[in-house]
């Protein structure tokens, strides 16, 4: 059988239900790579099931239209062959695993669906999951040749499973075996090392993802008010670990996305010269739900469409990203996100975006109804809320119609500049606010009104499909 290596050597258990996934990059519709629950089989069980054999034959056959080629390197840098293996027959257990069923997190990344924060909240039946899985676990871990951990969550945050990791006794010698550790690099200090210093016996590798070496930049991305100095303190402690030779392995990671890309070409320097990495990963963004579906859209640059895209492309054409320890996951390829209006319609919210978009591209009088419309409510400033594609046309529109804008308010686009206005965030506003806010974020208006009316006491909020509808009354689209 000649089959991507990933078949063999991926096996994640994902949550405290005990989800078990083979391949992380496998397309969501398709079932997201998902084989097995631990609670309801064993590991022997789901590893010889047969969704796992179907999953295997299909690469067996050199299909991969399962395969997701915006997260998969392999497909994306056209290096496929170079990862597929040889085999007989699947072994009788798993020598690989990836333990990630501990979701806690000390960050709140704006790109990831770890619980965000909560490292000391705990879901009904969380920790009944974690006792299920470690007794399932018993059966398979003398086996394993290669563990890694976290990857889905913060490592140094489960107790559970670095007591897995602290109490690990493979069979096979000690240089046969592989540790990968996957973390944020917050805590890995000293202190934290102790608890898990026995992995330096074996063949250990360590992966640590900064969002960027810009206080700002780490801080947003991260969701976390950790100063950088922290991250770059624990940096030092972990090269000297990697110069004794304690780690074998040092990728120091990211993931590219709008807010961070300009940073890249520094980020991408400090890792190779002054942190040591044996490897710099640039991952690509990926839309995993973890924000509103205009909001994932804005945050990956590598979109054609996105208005940031020119740049972006530009910045990537820095020389450190030739450098041989760089590894650009995506291959230099644009994502496969279409335009906002399409990307929207996929997700089941695109009718509402269709129709704006067609009523400011299609309705030559937009300028003068809305200049109306704002001037019957008395409105003659405003504010506006979510700077996205809806937003700028929106800002487009209300040019030269004497409705002055007073802001733009946006925490995803925050600083940045838009018309010659410098985006804000609500939190920015003063508590008194005079002017109208018109929020132009097509999902989560609800929340977004709520945030707005937690921070300042603006006389009216109204949604952009609000006005849009009143328009739309005099004419149909």
């Amino acid at each position: 059988m000649h089959i991507c290596e990933r078949a063999l050597n991926y096996l994640q258990i994902t949550d405290y239900q005990g989800t078990v996934r083979m391949c992380s990059w496998i397309r969501k519709e398709v079932g997201d790579g998902i084989i097995g629950k631990l609670q309801e089989k064993s590991l022997y069980e789901i590893w010889h099931g047969e969704k796992a054999e179907k999953l295997r034959e299909k690469l067996s056959q050199g299909d991969y239209s399962w395969c997701n080629i915006d997260q998969c390197p392999y497909l994306s840098r056209n290096e496929i062959e170079e990862h597929c293996i040889d085999i007989e027959e699947i072994p009788e257990y798993p020598e690989h695993i990836w333990l990630a069923f501990d979701r806690n997190c000390n960050y709140a990344c704006t790109c990831c669906t770890a619980s965000f924060g909560s490292c000391n909240v705990h879901r009904q039946g969380e920790f009944e999951g974690y006792q299920l899985i470690t007794e399932k676990l018993k059966e398979v871990m003398p086996h394993l040749k290669f563990i890694a951990a976290n990857g889905l969550g913060e490592l140094f945050v489960s107790p559970h499973i670095l007591k897995l990791l602290s109490n690990w006794k493979p069979l096979a010698p000690k240089e046969d075996i592989t540790v990968l550790l996957e973390t944020n690099g917050s805590l890995f200090d000293e202190n934290h090392w102790k608890q898990i210093e026995n992995l330096g016996q074996y063949n250990l590798r360590v992966s640590i993802t900064v969002m960027s070496f810009d206080e700002a930049t780490y801080q947003f991305c991260s969701g976390t008010k950790l100063p950088i100095s922290q991250i770059e303190n624990n940096l030092r402690f972990v090269k000297g670990l990697r110069e004794q030779g304690v780690i074998n392995y040092l990728e120091l990671a990211t993931v590219v996305q709008e807010r961070n890309f300009r940073t890249m070409p520094e980020f991408t320097r400090r890792c190779i010269e002054e942190f040591g990495a044996d490897v710099v990963r640039l991952r690509p963004f990926d839309d995993c739900g973890a924000q509103p579906p205009e909001v994932e859209w804005f945050m990956d640059v590598r979109g054609a469409y996105h208005p940031y895209h020119q740049e972006y492309l530009e910045v990537m054409k820095n020389p450190i990203f030739k450098h041989p320890k760089v590894a650009d996951w995506s291959g230099g390829r644009n994502s496969e996100n279409g335009d906002l209006i399409t990307y929207l319609a996929e997700r089941g919210c695109g009718l509402g975006a269709r129709e704006i978009s067609e009523m400011f591209s299609k309705d030559h009088d937009i300028a003068s109804k809305l200049k109306k419309f704002f001037e019957q409510q008395n409105i003659r400033r405003l504010a506006i809320h979510g700077v996205g594609m809806v937003g700028v046309m929106f800002l487009d529109a209300l040019a030269g119609t004497g409705i002055e804008v007073d802001r733009l308010i946006d925490k995803n686009r925050a600083s940045a500049v838009e018309q010659g206005i410098t985006i804000t965030k609500v939190e920015e506003l003063p508590t008194d606010y005079q002017y109208t806010i018109v929020i132009c974020s097509l999902t989560n208006y609800g929340e977004i009104e709520r945030e707005i009316s937690g921070q300042v006491t603006a006389p009216r909020i109204l949604s952009i499909k609000e006005v849009l509808s009143e328009l739309r009354k005099s004419k149909p689209y």
